[in-house]
């Protein structure tokens, strides 16, 4: 049987005011992180997420705990084969 683990989901706000959506795989894990700033010791938890969008997950949020970032926050995106480079159209 294939365990995986569940993801945590919550949003954060900086002393700035700009707003953060992040992921880890445990409440402890966001919660350090948001004690644990580059620039600014603290950041405040605004609200914990039980079941976000798949589209809100995989565009919004960071990946903030331990490990690598789980495959169910990565997006596909076309990939040239010839050239070795990604098909991503910014024209719009």
């Amino acid at each position: 049987m294939n365990k995986t683990k569940e993801l945590v989901f919550a949003s954060c706000k900086d002393i700035n005011g700009a707003i953060e959506y992040i992921a880890a795989y445990s409440e402890e894990e966001i919660e350090v992180y948001c004690e644990n700033g580059v620039l600014r010791p603290e950041k405040e938890i605004l609200a914990w997420y039980t079941n976000p969008t798949p589209i809100m997950v995989s565009h919004h949020f960071e990946f903030v705990g331990k490990g690598k970032r789980p495959a169910v926050m990565q997006i596909s995106r076309p990939f040239n084969y010839t050239t070795g480079e990604s098909k991503i159209d910014n024209s719009f």
